[in-house]
């Protein structure tokens, strides 16, 4: 069976249902655009809350920091200055100077027989030995290796005897002056 509907209600009634459904609609909209509204509102808030902390917090720590870094300038001031200082150290450590290198080749070429009495290493790295000899043989031995170019790697200019005698115990003494190149 078919239904049949009849409305009796005027026109003007019906139009004015459907003005009043579409207002409702538009408000029920609008309620939801503005809830949405305050919703983001709120939430931006929130947020700049949160960021305003968060910049805060770092804002501290950059501070915090730039004080550790201003601290330490003073001590990287020291530090240049220590590294420099080391720095010429080492240039002295590093390449020996004269008189070491004349002390050290004349321990390197004084015979092991021979008693040194005194060696004395002036500024302009001449050499001076006060030594004992045992025999004539260790006394040769000991002038030859001096004045050898092999032996004093071209180091050794002029070796003079300044004094040279024997005592009544039998050992030689004998002064020597020894001038680098």
């Amino acid at each position: 069976m078919a239904r049949i509907s009849i409305n009796l209600l005027p026109t003007e009634f019906i139009t004015q249902e459907l003005k009043a459904g579409k207002f409702y609609k538009v408000q029920a909209i609008g309620v939801v655009i503005i809830l949405g509204m305050i919703f983001l509102t709120s939430a931006t808030i929130t947020l700049r809350i949160l960021q305003s902390r968060n910049i805060v917090l770092v804002q501290a720590r950059l501070v915090e920091a730039q004080q550790r870094v201003s601290d330490l300038k003073s001590t990287q001031a020291s530090l240049v200055l220590l590294k420099d200082r080391l720095k010429v150290v080492n240039q002295y450590l590093g390449t020996p100077s004269k008189q070491t290198s004349m002390y050290d080749l004349i321990d390197k070429l004084v015979p092991s027989e021979v008693f040194i009495n005194a060696i004395i290493v002036d500024r302009n790295s001449e050499v001076q030995v006060v030594a004992s000899l045992p025999d004539s043989q260790t006394l040769d031995n000991l002038i030859i290796s001096l004045t050898a170019k092999e032996s004093n790697q071209d180091i050794i200019k002029e070796v003079a005897v300044e004094s040279l005698n024997r005592g009544r115990d039998g050992l030689y003494r004998i002064s020597l002056k020894i001038k680098p190149k």
